[in-house]
């Protein structure tokens, strides 16, 4: 029998299925597979996703990309710039769950 981890790396596959929710971006020049998330609003009030008006007239939003942690040349870290299908963000968190990448990216636009 296989232990928990070994098996939830062989699913990896089937979290980060480009037949349901997953797509090839851009990551940092990497093209992969990969899951890419913003808050709603209920999420962004509720507490779950964070949103901030740093200044007037700029407006913060939130990303959340999901990968694998395999499929980049590096780790990201918080506050490193991070491109995304072209757009700029900077990294909030990065958290490896066993060898998926949760990586939660910051962009600003001018309103």
């Amino acid at each position: 029998m296989k232990a928990f981890r070994e098996q939830a790396a062989d699913d990896l596959g089937v979290f980060l299925n480009m037949d349901e929710f997953a797509e090839e971006h851009d990551l940092n020049g990497t093209v992969t597979i990969a899951i890419v998330q913003s808050p709603t609003s209920k999420e962004r009030f509720s507490g779950t996703a964070r949103s901030y008006d740093a200044y007037d007239g700029i407006i913060g939003t939130d990303v959340v990309v999901y990968c694998r942690a395999n499929a980049l040349s590096e780790i990201p870290t918080e506050g490193q710039r991070f491109t995304l299908d072209s757009e700029i963000y900077l990294v909030s968190q990065c958290i490896d769950e066993m060898g998926v990448l949760s990586i939660t990216l910051q962009g600003e636009s001018i309103r």
